[in-house]
């Protein structure tokens, strides 16, 4: 009988382990990725509203890649990452727009906002 304890007690110690650790804590990071000036010179009545940007959307933590996303066909991305601090990089294809990186803060269970906003180049 004793040698039948030592392995239930065991037993019961890893499933408490195990059922106290609860999920990671994640949350999700959204935004659109943009292009601007869209025209050289902007008139009255015309507007020049910021296009789309086809990217991919990376999280690094340094320099590490934790997630990544491709923007949908209006430029929204949509991340979900453990908590922390991260900076996104939307990277292209070519090299215009140049796009600035975003450092944002992912709280637990939190949705953050982080729109990203590219250079088209043109002046």
């Amino acid at each position: 009988m004793p040698r039948l304890i030592v392995p239930v007690l065991a037993l019961m110690f890893v499933s408490c382990a195990a059922s106290t650790a609860g999920p990671a804590s994640t949350g999700t990071v959204t935004g659109r990725v943009t292009a601007g000036p869209t025209c050289p010179v902007e008139r009255a009545g015309h507007p020049c509203p910021p296009e789309p940007v086809s990217a991919v959307v990376q999280a690094h933590t340094g320099e590490r890649v934790a997630a990544s996303a491709h923007t949908d066909a209006h430029g929204r991305y949509r991340l979900h990452l453990p908590a922390g601090g991260y900076t996104l990089i939307a990277v292209t294809k070519h090299p215009f727009p140049r796009c600035s990186p975003r450092d944002v803060t992912v709280r637990n269970s939190q949705l953050t906002r982080a729109p990203i906003t590219c250079d088209t180049g043109i002046r």
